[in-house]
């Protein structure tokens, strides 16, 4: 496999660019309108992955000389989006793809640039992550018009909760659903009333979104759960140790602790112990990220769960995905859901990684 490199512009523009997406997001089509969203149903997911797992599982390589554009919000930024790009890059040598990879870093313009570029450079598929819901559904429209296959991972889009119809597949974990999952876990461990509190993304992103629509559900769900505070913590440690501060200042009794990521759970725990509380005794933790750290953390016994993330899975069964479109003319409609990946089911048999089962996970990143 020959591995080509296009990188938009630079680090900086992560975090305003990810924050103002909301804002700077073209007005949606009639086509890409909530009213035409499907809800994926478990049967759906379930045939979904197992389709993908059963192509995977052939051995099955795409035609001699395609070549393919991988077209991601990121593709080196962190571990997650590295661990990704290694998915990609391991299965597309092994089923026989050349990939050409276009790293928008979080940018919605960067991303509309190199989808113009990868459809008049002509390749022969696309696999996509779409910075956000809106701009990705008319980025989607235009390599779509291209007449070759798009696989899209990790982010939905055109106001559908997970897969995109006329796509040729859909993998990933981070939606609402997960989202909602994860919280009600936290929720549930409340037998009596307690205090929670949220610490998300970034407000205005597509993340932060799925992430307060979660905790609102959950909430409805546990009226003895009180959020008692639900801010932003910007995937920023210090920023996460600032609100969960402010949370415990303002409330003295704080049982639950909910973070949207692994390293911005370390300022929840330093906030914790500042306060002179025990976490995980006192104060547990819920996070998400599945992450090396995490894993130890939750071990160790100072969170009391982090939740599964698989990046790698994600843009390797997207390559798949791919591929089987490509070398078949068969698309996987559908939402592969990751929480039904091998490494969770022949696993920890949960998305939920708590001391229990945490030696029978096995961290990505």
């Amino acid at each position: 496999m020959t591995l080509k490199i296009s990188t938009a512009l630079g680090i900086a523009a992560l975090v305003s660019a990810i924050a103002l997406s909301a804002c700077t997001a073209p007005p949606k089509a009639a086509s890409d309108s909530p009213a035409t969203a499907t809800t994926s149903t478990a049967a759906a997911s379930t045939e979904a992955m197992g389709n993908t797992l059963k192509f995977v599982d052939a051995g099955t390589k795409a035609p001699a000389g395609k070549k393919v554009a991988y077209l991601a919000e990121c593709a080196a930024a962190n571990a997650y989006c590295q661990t990704r790009l290694k998915g990609a890059q391991e299965t597309a040598a092994k089923m026989g793809v050349e990939v050409t990879v276009f790293d928008a870093n979080f940018d919605t313009a960067a991303q509309l640039q190199q989808v113009q570029d990868a459809v008049q450079r002509g390749f022969d598929g696309y696999i996509f992550s779409p910075v956000a819901d809106a701009p990705g559904c008319s980025d989607f429209h235009l390599l779509q018009a291209s007449g070759k296959p798009v696989t899209t991972i990790n982010s939905p889009m055109c106001g559908n909760p997970d897969y995109t119809p006329e796509t040729a597949g859909f993998v990933g974990m981070q939606t609402t659903q997960f989202f909602t999952e994860h919280v009600e876990n936290a929720f549930k461990s409340c037998t009596a009333s307690c205090n929670a509190v949220a610490v998300g993304g970034f407000v205005g992103s597509d993340l932060f979104t799925r992430w307060e629509t979660a905790v609102k559900t959950a909430a409805a769900k546990y009226p003895n759960v009180k959020v008692v505070s639900d801010q932003p913590g910007n995937f920023d440690p210090a920023k996460a140790l600032s609100v969960v501060q402010d949370a415990i200042s303002a409330n003295s009794k704080i049982d639950v602790v909910l973070s949207s990521w692994d390293d911005m759970t370390r300022g929840v725990e330093q906030a914790v112990r500042d306060a002179g509380k025990t976490p995980g005794k006192d104060v547990r933790i819920y996070s998400v990220g599945g992450t090396n750290a995490g894993v130890a953390k939750v071990t160790g016994g100072a969170w009391t769960s982090t939740s599964v993330l698989l990046p790698y899975e994600e843009s390797s069964y997207g390559v798949a995905q791919l591929v089987r479109a490509l070398s078949s003319g068969e698309n996987t409609p559908g939402f592969a859901y990751l929480a039904q990946a091998p490494a969770v089911t022949l696993g920890p048999g949960s998305i939920f990684i708590t001391a229990a089962n945490a030696s029978k996970f096995h961290p990505e990143y």
